[in-house]
């Protein structure tokens, strides 16, 4: 079985399903982050972005581990890569005229090279006991993303999101409220 069919979340895809026309940021396990309009989800596997409402582009960006930021006038997902989705997104996170802070967090986010994910399972039970609190996830593709713990339930959990840090960029992500993040890519589970 390969990789993506591990990392697959069927609950993060439903979800993504009743966002349509919803501004969205899709991490990937590749390091790269999509930011844009979520228009259709084709096959229950590959989503459509068209530009972001509270984009300060007309086009989707896509910011990747070397801080460029891309712009394209559409992108498609394969939802299988997917690490984590943010919402509710008031300002442009990959734009640099957004305000930003410098990242709090110490320490390096190595990647997970590892090829049996099933030690992900013991994490996820830690991370249960963890509802209510901030908490900060890594995933594979070298994501951190710290918030309070809302709920975790079908691999997925849900923050109110505070510090979103992805590859490539000096800065954390700011004017996004709402992250999921898919557990089947989890690599470290940390808390204040």
């Amino acid at each position: 079985m390969g990789v993506f069919a591990e990392i697959r979340n069927e609950r993060l895809i439903r979800e993504l399903q009743r966002e349509l026309n919803t501004d969205v940021v899709l991490f990937g396990i590749d390091g790269f982050a999509f930011f844009g309009n979520l228009q259709a989800i084709e096959d229950c596997r590959i989503a459509v972005l068209a530009p972001a409402i509270n984009s300060n582009t007309d086009f989707v960006q896509i910011l990747g581990p070397s801080e460029i930021v891309l712009e394209q006038s559409f992108s498609r997902v394969d939802l299988w890569t997917i690490v984590g989705k943010a919402t509710a997104i008031s300002t442009d996170p990959f734009h640099e005229d957004s305000p930003t802070t410098t990242t709090s967090c110490t320490g390096s986010m190595d990647r997970a090279e590892t090829l049996n994910r099933q030690e992900s399972h013991l994490l996820i039970r830690q991370l249960c006991c963890s509802i209510g609190d901030e908490v900060a996830i890594t995933t594979l593709g070298g994501f951190w993303f710290e918030g309070i713990l809302s709920t975790v339930e079908d691999e997925l959990a849900i923050l109110t999101a505070e510090t979103i840090v992805i590859p490539g960029k000096s800065t954390d992500l700011t004017g996004i409220r709402s992250v999921v993040v898919n557990l089947e890519a989890i690599t470290s589970i940390s808390g204040s």
